[in-house]
């Protein structure tokens, strides 16, 4: 029989989604009592655009049967530019929302959306992207937060989407279905129209704003249409439906051939007093994006709590990166001003460190104020102790995160926006009935809404394994007194609750739903199984994305299936695609095995370190065809190889006098030479002033978090560098900048949460392996990081990224030789026998950088003054520079294994880049290393930027004693 024995999380309100929000973006269940706030408007990214991209047309359409809704949404987003763009849409979404379909117009006809993985949606659509073809893409990141990509805008023209919503209104004294209608400019023309099927239009009541709509009788029903023209969309389409019922509703639908079923049980809401807290925990995330909640709503709760009370001591915990030590606080007679002062002076900076947001363990009550969403460590939100009650107040909340860790603990959880402050103050001052137990004959998987009744409901999904099935309930109140509660149920589900009306189905979504939201409570072990439900009912979750292709072979080309009307060609055109797939795999791995020996070869020959010929300027300064090449020394033929019988023996390492030496990144905005000015504790003050004005600006968080350091405040300074993790979500180009610059900055173990999940968003590049590898080896787990980079070495990559292979190879086999040096030998099974050799060097360079399909040089000017470089890959005195990176991120690398004495002068030139969205500068991050591969290896980090084509920067230099070895 199955049962449920747990306090899973509840989707609270249940939206439609409408126009607003790309419309998925916006649509928001409000109560009547307090409608809250609208949402952000959705907000179109196109960089490179000189003219704004705008939504030109609006067509929204929605059927309303009982309580459940279906609205399909299209929009037609114009270009007003000369050239073609690729166009990135955000936005947030509310709990309940469930896109059940996505479409773009391609060549005049709507190709319908696949469900995919999240990673391989993200790289198939930039893969696509530089082929120059249609591709779109719906992806979710944390609380709701989707991003839709779409390419091309072409010039002067225009792309079609649709999307297409479910969604079950909840039940109430006076039901209220709400459409935002917030595109964050002037719509041309907006079109809605929603049908509500067996109501008459005197039953209902619709507001646009403080305008009143009238709704007249069709087919049975009603319907509300109404055109806008320049439409700025400050005010949403409010519907209040009869009032539901007070028997159970049920519906059913179809999915796959399973039966679903979904069930609201009205029950009694008794309520009973909390005893008065002595000690209250008060949790308050002041992170940057802390600065989007409603403070004044929180306010009033605190207040109207406070005034109860009476008397209470408060234990505040702040909570950003990292958790600020506890601070006492005392209430007495209601007054909280000095504690409301304290809250009102936060500055809101910095990442979210979610496990760090603990309650005191001598609190009765703990009280949490954050949006949910956390960036900063590997932990989710802790379920104390003792009971949770935590509110959100902002758009997009992560509201599963925090009904989960609320619910578990005993307490609640609720949305300011959707409570009037005498609801929210109950949920302090009183304990309600909660489901300890849910059972089912003829039914199993079963699912709660919630553990508490929402509207006086209990919602109840799950599989019909019979034509009828019984569903029990059992209630549990805190004086331990239990009820039961009995449902029958059928799989034929009601009659339709409008006579000749064809139901909306949302029962299988609203079950895939509400169990995503309990597996995403325990995300790192159920990422498989959130994947299988999102690809299976077609939903973008925290796992899966909906992407569009333009033909079957892009389908064939990425190993995705296809929508149906393509499947035919497709199914054709795989079997010759499978066939090559190990094929492909073999030939990597003896490409791999070529360049290696090549690469041993070079290492194995004496070349000379006395006077070079004169020099003379490479022919025509331009014989790379790709772009002119700097002047490079002429070199002869290098000798023969000196003998090497066994192999090489080792090399000693390089004399102590040989050093590096960094060349400070000095930025030159206005900020920064206010900065410098500044006082040691004027800086962080300066730096809140300053920082509206830079708030997507990566490099203003880069830079003032060097200055921080520089002054010896390198808490602050972590603190403001974890903004970055806060800028755009899961953008991984900006989670790789963060990671650098925290393992240049010593702070490994923060680093190492960042680049895990750079790995899970980007599998398919080896940039993302390579990191954590690094970072691994940086933490002292030898062994881990040679099985990362052992991905790097044997695995078939995109060409894009030429001698990857083998620059991780080098890292490998150093990494395997120092660990074996110290008596700690690390398991070499994994990589291939003919791969495995240490090639230790004197000196080392290797540049990344932090933006793709980009084109960064490094350049290293070696005491004969000859420049190793792209044209010029292997100098007199055995410079070695691996093949040039031109599309993705690097790295590229020098190597130098026998050292003439004196100055190498380390480069990087901005060559060029082949983006659609752009960031003003590049991040680059170069590692200097002596003595690689040995014990007494040395490794220098630096991070700075270059701004545009041509811009040329000294990163530092190697200098080189004269008693190295000849």
């Amino acid at each position: 029989m199955p049962v449920i024995r747990c306090s899973p999380p509840r989707l609270g309100r249940w939206l439609v989604m409408g126009a607003s929000a790309l419309l998925v973006a916006a649509t928001a269940m409000a109560q009547v009592r307090s409608p809250g706030p609208p949402l952000p408007p959705i907000r179109i990214l196109a960089p490179e655009a000189r003219l704004p991209v705008r939504v030109q047309r609006a067509v929204v359409r929605t059927e309303i049967v009982g309580l459940a809704a279906a609205t399909r949404v299209e929009l037609e987003l114009f270009n007003p530019n000369a050239e073609e763009l690729q166009a990135e849409l955000q936005f947030p979404l509310l709990e309940g929302q469930v896109v059940t379909g996505f479409a773009l117009d391609i060549g005049g006809q709507l190709r319908a959306a696949v469900p995919v993985e999240k990673p391989k949606g993200r790289q198939v659509f930039e893969d696509v992207v530089r082929a120059r073809v249609d591709p779109a893409l719906l992806e979710t990141t944390q609380g709701g937060h989707h991003k839709l990509h779409v390419y091309p805008l072409p010039a002067r023209g225009q792309r079609r989407v649709v999307l297409e919503v479910r969604e079950s209104v909840p039940a109430s004294a006076r039901p209220v279905w709400r459409l935002p209608l917030r595109f964050g400019g002037a719509v041309g023309a907006l079109d809605v129209a929603v049908q509500v099927a067996g109501v008459a239009p005197r039953a209902l009541s619709a507001t646009l704003g403080a305008e009143r709509l009238l709704a007249t009788a069709q087919n049975g029903g009603s319907r509300i249409a109404f055109g806008r023209t320049q439409h700025q969309g400050r005010d949403g389409l409010r519907v209040a439906l009869p009032a539901a019922p007070r028997e159970p509703l049920v519906s059913t639908d179809t999915w796959q051939d399973q039966r679903y079923f979904l069930a609201e049980l009205p029950v009694a809401a008794p309520r009973w007093a909390r005893p008065a807290p002595r000690r209250v925990a008060l949790l308050w995330d002041a992170s940057a994006s802390g600065a989007q909640r409603d403070h004044a709503r929180e306010f009033a709760v605190l207040d109207a709590w406070f005034r109860q009370l009476g008397e209470v001591q408060v234990q505040l915990v702040v909570v950003r990166n990292e958790a600020e030590p506890m601070e006492p606080h005392t209430v007495r007679g209601g007054d909280w001003n000095a504690l409301r002062q304290r809250l009102q002076s936060l500055p809101y900076d910095g990442a979210t460190r979610l496990q760090a947001l603990q309650p005191p363990a001598d609190a009765d009550i703990a009280v949490l104020f954050s949006d949910g969403m956390g960036n900063w460590g590997a932990a989710g939100l802790p379920s104390p102790a003792l009971p949770l009650v935590a509110f959100s107040s902002s758009a997009g909340a992560a509201a599963r995160t925090l009904r989960h860790a609320a619910e578990a603990s005993g307490g609640a959880y609720a949305d300011l926006q959707a409570l009037d402050t005498a609801q929210a103050l109950s949920l302090l001052t009183h304990e309600r009935q909660r489901v300890v137990d849910v059972q089912a004959e003829g039914a199993r998987d079963l699912e709660l809404g919630s553990v508490y009744p929402q509207g006086g409901r209990i919602g109840v999904a799950g599989v019909l394994t019979q034509p009828r099935a019984s569903l029990r309930l059992t209630l549990s109140a805190p004086d331990g007194s239990r009820q039961v509660r009995r449902l029958e149920l059928s799989a034929d589900g009601a009659p339709p609750p409008v006579r000749g009306a064809t139901p909306v189905a949302v029962a299988a979504h609203r079950w895939a739903g509400w169990r995503i939201a309990r597996l995403e409570a325990d995300l790192e072990r159920q990422r498989q199984a959130i994947r299988r439900l999102g690809q299976a009912f077609g939903i973008a979750s925290t796992e899966t994305s909906l992407l569009v292709l333009d033909t079957a072979e892009d389908y064939v080309l990425f190993d995705v299936e296809p929508p149906p009307d393509l499947r035919a060609e497709w199914d054709t055109l795989m079997l010759h695609r499978r066939e090559g797939a190990v094929r492909r795999q073999r030939i990597a791995l003896a490409t791999t095995v070529e360049r290696f020996n090549e690469k041993v070869a070079w290492w194995e020959k004496a070349f000379p370190k006395d006077a070079p010929p004169p020099p003379r300027v490479a022919p025509g300064s331009g014989s790379d065809s790709r772009r002119a090449a700097p002047a490079a020394m002429a070199r002869p033929p290098a000798p023969a190889p000196a003998p090497a019988p066994g192999g090489a023996a080792p090399q000693p390492p390089l004399p102590g006098d040989t050093t590096i030496a960094l060349r400070p990144w000095q930025p030159d905005e206005p900020y920064a030479r206010r900065l410098r000015a500044a006082r040691d504790e004027d800086l962080y003050a300066i730096y809140l002033d300053e920082r509206p004005g830079y708030a997507q600006s990566s490099a203003f968080f880069l830079d003032v978090a060097d200055l921080l350091v520089a002054r010896g405040q390198n808490a602050l300074a972590l603190r403001v560098l974890s903004n970055l993790a806060e800028m755009d979500l899961e953008n991984r180009h900006l989670l790789r900048i963060l990671a650098y610059r925290l393992q240049q900055a010593g702070a490994v173990a923060d680093a190492l949460p960042v680049l895990e999940q750079v790995r899970r968003l980007a599998p398919d590049e080896p940039q993302s392996w390579r990191d954590l590898g690094l970072a691994l080896d940086q933490s002292g787990e030898a062994q881990r990081a040679v099985d990362t980079l052992v991905e790097v070495v044997s695995r078939a990559w995109n060409n894009r990224f030429p001698d990857i292979e083998l620059i991780a190879l080098a890292e490998l086999n150093a990494i395997a030789a120092r660990a074996e040096a110290t008596g700690r030998p690390v398991d070499l099974s994994r990589l291939h026998p003919r791969l495995r050799r240490n090639l230790p060097l004197d000196l080392r360079a290797v540049l990344s950088w932090d933006a793709d399909n980009t084109d960064i040089d490094l350049w290293v000017i070696d005491p004969n003054g000859e420049r190793a470089y792209y044209a010029n890959r292997l100098t007199y005195q055995g410079g070695r520079m691996s093949r040039d990176f031109v599309g993705g991120y690097g790295p590229e690398e020098f190597s130098l294994r026998h050292a003439k004495p004196g100055t190498y002068t380390v480069k990087a030139q901005f060559y060029g880049h082949r983006q659609q969205i752009v960031a003003p500068a590049t991040t680059l991050m170069l590692r200097l290393s002596t003595d690689f591969g040995r014990a007494t290896q040395n490794d220098q980090d630096v991070v700075l930027r270059l701004s545009g084509r041509g811009d040329e920067v000294t990163v530092g230099t190697f200098t080189v004693g004269e008693g190295a070895r000849p």
